[in-house]
């Protein structure tokens, strides 16, 4: 008797369900009407502690907001902190299915909408937000570091050193450049003179697992007999820890080695060419809201021929001072398992260590 009724209700609160799930949460709209004004011209963008902010959102990236301010300047916000974004500009979105969409946004009761798409994702499956076409330069972050140490009296020593860490972030890809001089005289004789350099591109397959189509480094460092070592190489890699304070990737592939030596014996080979296979490990910290700490370590097999095996470790803290001027502190480990002797006879030692002392500033 009462089935037919049953069936009703039941069909009538499926239908309900379904116009939930496939429209956005109309969240704080007497709110939004009070405050957002001029939408087509700023964006909105509302925490979770109630404030409101107007002004254009930059990107989304390593669940970090980057919004500029009239007032307030740039901002750099975490993920979790921001409760609604309403933007009518066009956007490049990706979420960790891999999926990259184009349009304005709206982000609100924990979903995202981009454009007149009809499809809605959860908040907390946003990847990235990449800026706009005409806003290319936001997608880019420099770092410039310097750093000296002059001793002039009984010992005249020089100690110079110089880093540059170039990024480039869109919703799909990573561009990473990183560079590294130090070169030290001691009573005009040179004691330390050596460069890394390296780069790599990756493309995210999701939020996690990453695949790298390239990877290039250059070495330099007469005293370890090494006048230049080029390694290009490919592979992929994964974030093992992907949070707000704590980010922990790994990455391995294979690669080709190219190693000229700067002084050997007479009959000995001035160069060597071998394939390779490397390892890595990269960890970021905030410590501290003004104190960030990393540790990366990269592990190259190659043949004894080329130098044998190599490991190089990077251990350092950079600190705020401005918004845009950093003091960094680096300890760097830099190990050699069959170092190529001189034309002298003489070896070269297996490890190598180095503090450096910086101002780094952010371009």
């Amino acid at each position: 008797m009462h089935y037919p009724l049953c069936l009703l209700a039941l069909l009538i609160s499926t239908s309900n369900n379904a116009n939930t799930t496939s429209s956005l949460p109309d969240t704080l709209l007497e709110e939004r009407q009070v405050v957002i004004k001029q939408a087509d011209k700023y964006d909105w963008l509302r925490l979770n502690s109630g404030e409101w902010l107007k002004g254009e959102l930059k990107s989304l990236y390593d669940k970090k907001v980057e919004f500029e301010s009239d007032i307030l300047d740039t901002l750099i916000i975490d993920q979790e902190d921001i409760y609604m974004v309403i933007s009518g500009r066009s956007h490049s979105v990706r979420f960790n299915d891999g999926t990259v969409q184009q349009g304005s946004l709206n982000i609100s009761g924990g979903y995202v909408v981009v454009g007149n798409s009809p499809s809605q994702y959860r908040y907390q499956d946003l990847v990235s937000i990449a800026p706009r076409a005409e806003d290319e330069l936001s997608a880019w972050s420099i770092k410039v570091g310097v750093g000296a140490n002059l001793s002039r009296g009984n010992t005249e020593q020089t100690e110079l050193s110089a880093s540059v860490d170039i990024k480039r972030r869109t919703a799909s890809n990573r561009l990473l450049i990183t560079a590294l001089a130090d070169r030290t005289a001691n009573d005009d004789k040179v004691t330390e003179n050596n460069v890394r350099a390296n780069g790599t591109f990756d493309w995210f397959y999701t939020s996690s697992l990453y695949f790298r189509p390239v990877f290039f480094e250059y070495y330099r460092d007469p005293f370890q007999n090494i006048d230049n070592k080029y390694t290009l190489g490919a592979g992929f890699g994964y974030y093992l820890i992907d949070t707000d304070k704590l980010e922990w990737d790994i990455g391995a592939g294979p690669a080709y080695q190219r190693t000229e030596f700067s002084d050997v014996a007479a009959g000995q080979d001035t160069s060597n060419s071998s394939t390779s296979f490397y390892f890595e490990s990269n960890l970021d910290y905030e410590w501290r809201t003004n104190v960030d700490l990393k540790f990366d370590y990269r592990f190259t097999f190659a043949e004894n021929a080329s130098g044998g095996n190599a490991q190089h470790a990077l251990a350092g803290a950079s600190i705020d001072i401005t918004n845009d001027i950093d003091l960094d502190l680096s300890l760097v480990w830099d190990h050699l398992a069959s170092p190529v002797a001189n034309a002298d006879g003489s070896i070269p030692k297996q490890d190598d260590y180095k503090m450096i002392v910086s101002l780094g500033v952010e371009l």
